[in-house]
């Protein structure tokens, strides 16, 4: 079978589809030695040196960006004679006859279009239900958006259900690492230890109630919110510059298990999420976790994270204080985390992928 993968998220972004494209890549590679698999994407990347790829390039031309989706992309997937066509991220240029596979992370740009740019919310309502019809498999990470994206079709579709994965390494504490960036010392040396978020910095996210529920708790941690600044940002930022909360912008994956082995708590109180990669990878690293109780956080994180209604701030703060002033809770978390995480991998992940692309295709 000749799997021809749709790779932009690669080049052009850095955040969590990117980590789930790059992932998966990779180890469809390691795992599977009987298919051939092409690559289509952006621009000149190291990553695809040793693979089967092409670039097409997208220009900065009005209209060029659809163009090279609806029209070059297809033109050379029927060139390259390809059995399936898999879009990792949700509007794919399905113009083929091939086996057409989209990953679904979250139907946000549907269910919550104030939370996301225009441009994003008018290309998923014009072809997102006529894509999610059209492809003979679609993958998700979560029962909860599963869920949603047969409510939103109409129809009893046929869902795969694929959960992302994790795969950090050990890394010992760096103190020159944290003295270097600023941050507060490790937490087995601090005086001034620290609660975490990390991720892209968005309305969704809710952190302007992270926020508050810091600074009403007046707690001698620091707050560190780590990751990309993103779309209808700029409250939230000033908020945070205002209030002296370190804002570390993009961290790259050393730097982030390092922010997570060192944290004192994660916090994760999204609206709304298609799975939520950081608390997974927070567990994963030996840190307790609170979350929101909402969509795939409660489905998903439920049982070994301590949980709140992302609307009760008083909640948020509640849970905050029970995980750094009780140790029992605190130990309790810590190790039924770390038990979770091992029930997740991104080998895991590539060997169910590579089986629902099998089973169309067969």
């Amino acid at each position: 079978m000749h799997i021809v993968i749709l790779a932009d998220p690669i080049d052009n972004q850095r955040a969590g589809v990117h980590t789930y494209t790059r992932k998966l890549v990779e180890n469809l590679l390691k795992i599977d030695h009987e298919n051939k698999y092409t690559f289509i994407h952006l621009k000149e990347n190291d990553f695809f040196n040793d693979k089967n790829h092409y670039i097409i390039p997208k220009k900065n031309r009005l209209g060029y960006g659809s163009y090279r989706k609806f029209f070059l992309i297809p033109r050379l997937i029927k060139k390259l004679k390809a059995d399936l066509v898999f879009e990792p991220c949700h509007i794919g240029p399905f113009r083929t006859k091939a086996k057409k596979a989209v990953m679904i992370h979250d139907l946000t740009p549907i269910l919550m279009p104030q939370y996301h740019e225009k441009r994003s919310t008018i290309v998923h309502r014009l072809l997102l239900k006529r894509i999610l019809k059209n492809s003979d498999l679609i993958l998700t990470a979560s029962k909860s958006t599963k869920e949603d994206i047969n409510s939103y079709i109409g129809q009893s579709k046929q869902v795969s259900v694929v959960p992302l994965g994790i795969d950090f390494k050990h890394e010992e504490t760096d103190m020159a690492f944290f003295l270097k960036r600023g941050y507060p010392k490790p937490k087995k040396q601090a005086k001034e230890p620290y609660i975490l978020y990390l991720g892209t910095i968005e309305p969704r996210k809710n952190l302007e109630t992270l926020i508050d529920a810091y600074l009403e708790l007046k707690i001698p941690h620091k707050l560190i919110i780590a990751g990309e600044i993103g779309w209808k940002s700029a409250k939230i930022v000033n908020k945070a510059r205002e209030a002296g909360i370190i804002l570390t912008g993009f961290v790259d994956e050393e730097e982030k298990t390092k922010l997570y082995k060192n944290a004192s708590a994660f916090i994760y109180p999204s609206f709304y999420e298609g799975f939520g990669l950081p608390p997974l990878e927070a567990m994963a690293n030996g840190v307790p976790v609170i979350c929101s109780n909402t969509g795939s956080l409660g489905e998903i994180f439920g049982d070994t994270a301590l949980t709140f209604d992302p609307l009760d701030k008083a909640e948020l703060k509640n849970c905050i204080l029970a995980v750094l002033e009780n140790a029992e809770l605190h130990k309790e978390l810590v190790e039924k985390g770390l038990k979770f995480a091992q029930n997740y991998s991104w080998k895991k992940t590539a060997r169910e992928t590579l089986r629902c692309f099998e089973e169309i295709s067969s």
